[in-house]
């Protein structure tokens, strides 16, 4: 157990960790399959109990002797039924141990009336003693140590019993002997087999630990996945698609839109007096420009359409399903909406203006090229037209 961790390191004599953390935890672990293997052996107990009083009866009749026997096999039935109660209510009893170890000793006291009432069956009660002290370990699910502690108190009590009935110290000793020898084989047993419980739970503390670390390293993983594929797609100032990205999202849509026999058209957009700005404000403030623009274009524009930076200040957008005459107002709005939302920046707000040069894809068009050429030659147009306008080619 070293190798799996100092918390797990188990007293070999108490069969518990060392660690209390660890101890408790497994008591937590272990709480309700301790409390339905203690409620059945005190059900089994209780009932027991009650019926070897009917072997009373036929002996003592119905004498002082029989009615304090049977109220003493009726008083530790009905603790035995208060205590089953008990732990079905509070399960956390079971693996503390301290209760059951209680009732343990009140029931002792069976034991030593026994021997003192029953004369004709002292042999039998012996036996029963022995048998019982096996079962205290075996059966009873408790603390070995608290286990070793009645059944100490029950072969201490019937020694007592039985010296002061007279017996010498031949008999003393011979009565030690056979009633340690089941103590001795229930409590290594019991031992062996509550340090097994623990090895095992370690064990699987083990690999929960390992299943939760490499869980965590694969969520890890894909959230670098997830970045890498983003930086690998997207431009890092704005966020939009690079270059790679938007012509093959724009190949997937054309191949769609040809499919549909839908419209779909192509706009190049580029912001007007931008190299003004980075003078007399900072490259700072255009990147500033062009993360306000880009994001403008986010919100602006349908989940559908593809919104790209074709380099420096201008942008790629691709409108499927869109029609020349529909991509031209939705590009007029857009750059209104633009003119309306100038960019703060150091305290100062920026005016930001735009011209488009849009062109509706053909079913002729092969290469992305030309389309982009087309819109280009649509956007200078513009700009030596007095800019902040859609043009179309």
């Amino acid at each position: 157990m070293e190798k799996i961790g100092p918390q797990f390191r188990i007293n070999p004599w108490r069969g518990e960790f060392d660690d209390a953390a660890t101890e408790r935890a497994f008591r937590q672990y272990s709480e309700a399959q301790m409390a339905r293997a203690l409620r059945r052996a005190v059900l089994v107990w209780a009932v027991l109990v009650v019926l070897f009083g009917v072997l009373d009866y036929p002996k003592l009749g119905w004498s002082a002797e029989f009615q304090l026997l049977f109220g003493w096999r009726l008083a530790t039935a009905a603790l035995l039924v208060f205590f089953y109660w008990q732990i079905l209510r509070k399960p956390a009893l079971a693996p503390a141990g301290y209760a059951a170890t209680a009732v343990e000793i009140f029931g002792c006291f069976l034991f030593f009336l026994l021997y003192f009432i029953r004369h004709d069956m002292v042999t039998w009660v012996i036996g029963v003693i022995a048998i019982s002290l096996l079962a205290l370990f075996m059966y009873i699910p408790n603390r070995v140590y608290l286990s070793l502690l009645t059944a100490g108190f029950l072969i201490v009590g019937m020694m007592f019993c039985v010296a002061i009935n007279g017996f010498g110290v031949e008999t003393l000793i011979g009565l030690a002997f056979i009633l340690m020898l089941p103590t001795v084989v229930g409590f290594f047993t019991a031992l062996r087999w509550q340090v097994a419980q623990r090895q095992h739970y370690a064990l699987l503390m083990q690999v929960m630990t390992v299943n939760s670390d490499l869980q965590s390293e694969v969520r890890r993983r894909e959230a670098l996945e997830v970045e890498l594929k983003r930086q690998a797609t997207t431009d890092p100032l704005t966020g939009l698609f690079n270059r790679r990205q938007y012509e093959m999202l724009f190949q997937r849509e054309r191949e769609r839109c040809n499919r549909l026999h839908q419209q779909m058209s192509l706009c190049i957009m580029d912001l007007d007096h931008f190299k003004r700005i980075n003078d007399e404000y900072g490259h700072d403030a255009g990147d500033a420009v062009l993360r306000h623009v880009a994001q403008q274009l986010s919100c602006s524009l349908r989940h559908s359409d593809v919104v790209g930076r074709f380099g420096g200040e201008e942008f790629v957008l691709v409108l499927p399903d869109t029609g020349l005459e529909q991509a031209v107002a939705v590009l007029n709005r857009l750059r209104e909406d633009l003119v309306a939302t100038p960019v703060p920046v150091n305290g100062t707000l920026l005016p930001v203006s735009a011209t488009f040069g849009i062109t509706e894809v053909r079913e002729d068009d092969t290469e992305l090229e030309a389309i982009l050429k087309r819109a280009d030659r649509a956007l200078y147009e513009g700009k030596g037209a007095g800019r902040n306008r859609v043009m179309t080619a």
